[in-house]
């Protein structure tokens, strides 16, 4: 595969990506939004400056949330094609994110009922999401610099799955200053991600697929199907990726195995 066809690969694991969280993403914030005007309509202040804050602020959260993970997405899929990230790419992919980025604030609309909010207020609005992003090109040329970077400092070709200290935490072939290493085997921590979900997750039917998608991971583990099974995976977890990301760099490294 030359650097073109690998280029193209990663962008289809991040639009992959992308799609799936989302569409979670998308329905959280509506959720948000629906309890919100209805608490102010408790209050009998359901057409307020108040209201328009909030709504703006749930905005600007989704669209800072689906950026990040439109970043995380392009920034992982160089990293499972080993596509080095030079100076250019770095700036390239950070002119696409912001451009993005802005899009999106641009798009949202005040919300108007009976003629409310005044027209100034509604000018106003885009500038009001974009605060609530919180989210500059310095920010987002210093991850992907930060990842880029880090990447290039990898070593080793033995890979090792270590779990460190009380707070377990799953490491790849990097160095430990935990007096308390366990290395284990792929089963072990395999067996370990799922006990995380289970304990995680709340019981129910998105539970079972996570358990039911990890399952086939666990099953795909070092044949050519693991990276694309490793993003239905992903995209089934979505909603509880930061109870996950101490296994990412390890499941990260198992498809840099089958790509390879």
């Amino acid at each position: 595969m030359n650097q073109s066809q690998a280029i193209e690969k990663a962008k289809e694991f991040a639009r992959t990506r992308y799609y799936g969280e989302t569409e979670n993403i998308s329905r959280e914030q509506e959720q948000k939004i629906a309890e919100m005007r209805s608490r102010l309509g408790d209050r009998g202040v359901a057409m307020s400056g108040t209201m328009i804050a909030e709504t703006a602020r749930i905005h600007g959260e989704q669209i800072r949330a689906m950026i990040q993970v439109r970043l995380d997405g392009v920034l992982e899929g160089y990293e499972l094609y080993e596509i080095p990230i030079d100076d250019q790419m770095a700036t390239d992919i950070c002119g696409e994110v912001v451009e993005e980025m802005n899009r999106q604030i641009c798009r949202c609309k005040c919300p108007t009922i009976g003629g409310f909010p005044p027209a100034e207020l509604r000018s106003q609005y885009p500038r009001m999401v974009a605060q609530a992003v919180s989210l500059s090109a310095n920010l987002i040329k210093t991850q992907i610099d930060r990842r880029r970077l880090m990447t290039k400092k990898k070593d080793g070709a033995t890979t090792i799955y270590n779990v460190l200290g009380d707070n377990a935490r799953w490491n790849v072939n990097s160095p430990d200053n935990s007096v308390n290493i366990v290395t284990k085997s792929s089963d072990e921590f395999f067996a370990d991600l799922r006990e995380r979900i289970a304990s995680g997750v709340p019981q129910g039917e998105e539970q079972k697929m996570i358990l039911q998608k990890l399952d086939a991971l666990k099953e795909a583990n070092g044949k050519p199907s693991f990276a694309q099974t490793y993003t239905d995976f992903i995209a089934a977890a979505a909603n509880h990726i930061v109870l996950l990301t101490p296994f990412i760099p390890a499941l990260t490294e198992m498809v840099h195995k089958v790509l390879g």
